[in-house]
């Protein structure tokens, strides 16, 4: 092998890892958990490249623009293919988050907002219940590793380097929008539906019984059986919440392959 043909050959190679850790740097930046804001940024770099190092050797690369503007322009596209990964997964989290801005606001805990660390925004009681509730489940039926697959996937349906153009994913993100608001109420439909009939019948007990001063005993009540159901409702939501995660990979596909058409 001679010395043009050694340095071509380093080059590509070079190339090469930085095209696989941007893509999978984009997921460690916008997927919970993987781009957690509790993980130190030095960590999620130091897996960012370790995971680069495992799909280095197997992830398959024909050709792609060696001159630097094309490069650049492949190198942000590999990452935004990583950044709508994440996002994908970031969905299902929005979903578990919307499902208990459902229940704080039917409870009345809207008012008592707090900081959520892991999305830097106000959330309420329940919303960090469940949102605590969701990452721990995801973690226990290895959701983790289902996104690791769905990035494997991914590089099987875009290549490295032809990443298609990214125009269609939108049609593919707003039909996993559907899927968010349509679990989210799935989450939330217990406990609200429980709420609603707590307020009927508060309703016909202040039309039975006027000196009782429904203000003063509803909210108590409400609280109670919220709670009551919440708890009981859990193996419920619990099993929506791993069927959003088990179908990550499938929606990864789905959505990537909207992009490569």
């Amino acid at each position: 092998m001679t010395e043009d043909s050694l340095y071509a050959f380093g080059l590509f190679q070079v190339l090469k890892f930085l095209l696989v850790l941007a893509r999978i740097g984009g997921i460690f930046t916008s997927a919970p958990v993987f781009g957690d804001v509790h993980v130190p940024p030095r960590v999620r770099i130091v897996l960012a490249v370790a995971l680069t190092l495992v799909f280095f050797p197997i992830v398959k690369c024909d050709a792609y623009p060696l001159d630097i503007f094309p490069f650049v322009c492949v190198l942000v596209k590999e990452a935004c293919i990583g950044l709508i990964i994440g996002f994908i997964v970031a969905l299902v989290f929005s979903a578990v988050r919307i499902a208990g801005a459902y229940v704080d606001l039917v409870l009345g805990f809207g008012f008592a907002n707090l900081v959520d660390p892991t999305f830097k925004e106000n959330s309420a009681v329940v919303g960090q219940l469940q949102n605590l509730v969701a990452t721990l489940l995801f973690l226990s039926i290895n959701g983790h590793h289902v996104v690791i697959k769905g990035l494997s996937d991914s590089f099987t349906i875009l290549p490295l380097g032809n990443s298609g153009v990214l125009e269609p994913a939108v049609q593919g993100l707003t039909a996993a929008f559907a899927v968010m608001f349509g679990s989210a109420l799935r989450i939330a439909l217990p406990v609200v539906g429980a709420i609603f009939l707590t307020d009927v019948s508060l309703g016909i007990l202040a039309r039975t019984v006027p000196q009782l001063n429904v203000f003063v005993v509803g909210f108590p009540a409400k609280l109670a059986v919220a709670f009551f159901v919440l708890a009981v409702s859990l193996p419920f939501t619990s099993g929506v919440m791993a069927h959003m995660f088990s179908g990550l990979q499938r929606d990864i596909a789905l959505v990537l392959k909207s992009i490569a058409l």
